[in-house]
């Protein structure tokens, strides 16, 4: 297609050589090429009628089906730039979203709101400012695209409005490290990256594709609209577990698939993968999941008869690079291949030059596969500099046979004590330990060093022992020591988010709180003193000591009847202290602690040798302190008693837990 033509994309390229072949299956529906175009066209038609036109913005919102796709291409087709909203956000983060794109026509199929509440469109609607004329339900259960419009012709085209450098959708960053972005992709942008797409694949393709990746992501979508303009059939799976994946491999003897690692993996250890998978498929097509070439080796293995293909791209330019189905394996697994023709790609020294072969980086890309910006962003904020390149934020470098390697995100180099390390060099470390699954390495804060080095992984057999001294031990032979990671916690799984990626931001945040927890035992071990004061003998300084007691008590679970027994009983004995017996003596000191399994309020003071344990009672303080706690027992310190209450907790209370949100708390203020 001309660049400069004004028509609309898929018109332009997708498949209509046979319009009684299937063009998209799964979730126990179907449709052809013909029943799709008139399904485009025929809600085009409609979406105009609404007032939909050029530069109008229109979201869609809903889970991956033919009507997804068909509403997709009705709305560029009728010159609307499609804002294309994840299927499991909630309304109010929705609304944003919209309110950010200034979107004024909605949408809706099935979604996670909807099906909580049908009437989740009208509510997103109102919370965005859209009226309620501008929406529009296509629920497969009540507007089959497909077949509602019979009548309209598959070859009507409706003129487009937009040129080919207009935006033609709007995507969201997944944010796995930062909040969404709204990037703009235009037609031009997604025409090139099929293009290059099925040109890498060439005789390699497959007559179908099992997309297992949200049609709202770059990669779902792009892989989806490639094979409709190779005439392939695209199908689309109900969900990513692996019992339906296997379900629509088999029913279709689908030849192609795409997803992102973690499905991967996943699927190989399904029951009947062996049975329904490997005889069929042939091209496994791999995106933002991968992370190890042992990883991808390993699947090369098990997919025996498939060839895996790596690529290289971002929702702000895709694909990047690619791999080739003829490379050697190696390359296929240690690079992300070659870069795509006409893009240019270079390893920038952050210095306004570029570097030499084997130099890392960070990777710049400037051609027809770059988005148009990001919306509402203002120009100096922009990853597209002045002369056109794209700062993608991620290292990388070329090898002497123009392969590209990555080599980690800028924003994940850990910088431990002056040292820059790629988290990337020991999680490919890691992988290739006995038994390793997955590896993700991050940084953490240190006191000394600034951030210290941890990694989290998973184990290829969930029964095989952990242990992460023997682990860092392996490693020593593999890394240089400031590389060895100070901890390496173990995961049954990673978090993921919708689009099957590692969701990093969870994990970090679970790995800081593992740390912390670590921290915070170390520390009970002797006991940490949160509250210290000194009662003067003739002072009734007794209310600051009682209301801490009873706070605490609460705080770490104790009944409201149990933290007024303990309140009562510490008032009645420094009452008694103060007033009656030892008008004499000194200061009474009070200390309250956390200690690993109780928390322990203690008094001493300088006076005259005076104790209660639970052999002699000897006061009705001592009496009232037996009846409302576990233990109370005396002890001696220099000489001097001190006077020690332990409240062991009830049931499942985590004195751990108490504390690390205490401080979090504290951290907040």
């Amino acid at each position: 297609m001309n660049n400069t033509d004004k028509a609309s994309f898929f018109s332009a390229q997708m498949n209509r050589d046979d319009l009684s072949k299937p063009a998209i299956l799964g979730n126990g529906r179907s449709c052809t090429y013909g029943e799709m175009y008139r399904g485009i066209n025929g809600l085009a038609r409609k979406l105009s009628e609404m007032g939909v036109k050029k530069g109008s913005h229109v979201a869609l919102w809903g889970y991956n089906s033919a009507n997804w796709l068909i509403a997709f291409f009705a709305i560029v087709q009728a010159g609307g730039t499609a804002v294309l909203l994840n299927y499991s956000i909630g309304l109010r983060d929705a609304a944003e979203l919209l309110s950010l794109t200034d979107t004024d026509f909605l949408l809706c199929s099935d979604n996670a709101e909807t099906r909580k509440d049908l009437a989740a469109m009208l509510s997103l609607a109102a919370l965005a400012g859209i009226p309620a004329d501008h929406c529009l339900d296509i629920r497969p259960s009540a507007l089959d695209l497909a077949k509602a419009f019979e009548n309209e012709s598959e070859t009507a085209d409706v003129p487009a409005g937009a040129d080919a450098g207009d935006t033609a959708f709007i995507i969201f960053t997944s944010g796995t490290t930062s909040g969404p972005k709204a990037v703009q992709v235009s037609q031009r942008a997604l025409s090139f990256d099929a293009n290059a797409l099925i040109g890498n694949i060439g005789a390699h393709g497959g007559p179908s594709v099992c997309v297992a990746a949200p049609l709202f992501h770059i990669l779902g979508l792009l892989l989806s609209y490639a094979y409709l303009c190779r005439g392939a059939a695209v199908c689309l799976p109900a969900s990513y577990k692996p019992e339906v994946l296997l379900r629509e491999i088999d029913d279709h003897h689908i030849s192609d698939m795409t997803a992102v690692g973690a499905v991967y993996l996943a699927l190989a250890e399904a029951n009947g993968f062996e049975e329904k998978a490997v005889p069929n498929l042939r091209i496994c097509m791999i995106a933002g999941g991968m992370s190890t070439p042992v990883q991808m080796m390993r699947l090369e293995l098990q997919y025996a008869n498939a060839v895996f293909i790596n690529m290289y791209g971002l929702s702000e330019a895709a694909p990047v690079s690619m791999v080739n189905p003829d490379d050697m394996v190696e390359k296929r697994a240690q690079t992300v291949g070659r870069v795509i023709d006409a893009l240019d790609v270079r390893i920038s020294d952050g210095k306004g030059g570029f570097l030499q072969v084997g130099e890392v980086g960070e990777v710049m890309v400037r051609g027809d596969c770059l988005m148009n910006g990001y919306y509402s962003v203002p120009d100096d904020l922009q990853p597209i500099d002045g002369q056109g390149w794209l700062h993608t934020g991620d290292f990388g470098y070329f090898d002497t046979e123009n392969y590209l390697h990555l080599s980690g995100r800028m924003k994940d180099v850990i910088i431990r004590g002056g040292e820059n390390i790629s988290p990337s060099e020991i999680e490919n470390a890691l992988t290739q330990l006995k038994d390793v699954r997955e590896a993700k390495v991050m940084g953490a804060p240190h006191p000394i060093y600034g951030e210290s080095v941890e990694a989290c992984i998973t184990l290829l057999d969930s029964c095989a022992d952990f242990d992460p001294e023997r682990l860092r031990a392996c490693l020593q032979d593999m890394l240089p020591r400031f590389k060895i990671p100070s901890h390496i916690f173990l995961y049954e799984h990673f978090p993921l988010n919708v689009n099957g990626k590692l969701d990093q931001r969870a994990l970090h945040a679970d790995l800081l709180n593992r740390l912390l927890a670590l921290e915070v035992n170390k520390e009970l071990a002797g006991g940490v003193t949160v509250f210290y004061i000194v009662v003067k003998n003739s002072d009734y300084a007794i209310v600051p000591v009682t209301l801490l007691i009873n706070k605490l008590a609460l705080s770490i679970g104790y009944s409201k009847r149990r933290a007024m027994s303990m309140r009562l009983a510490v008032e009645e004995m420094l009452t008694e202290r103060i007033m009656d017996a030892y008008s004499a003596a000194g200061d009474i000191r009070v200390k309250i602690m956390l200690m690993p399994e109780w928390l322990q309020v203690s008094f001493s003071d300088n006076g005259v040798e005076y104790f209660i344990d639970k052999r002699r009672n000897t006061s009705m303080s001592a009496q009232i302190i037996l009846d409302a706690v576990d233990n109370f027992h005396t002890d001696y310190h220099s000489g001097k008693p001190v006077y020690c209450m332990d409240f062991l907790y009830e049931g499942e209370v985590d004195i751990r837990k108490f504390l690390m949100k205490s401080r979090r708390k504290a951290d907040a203020l």
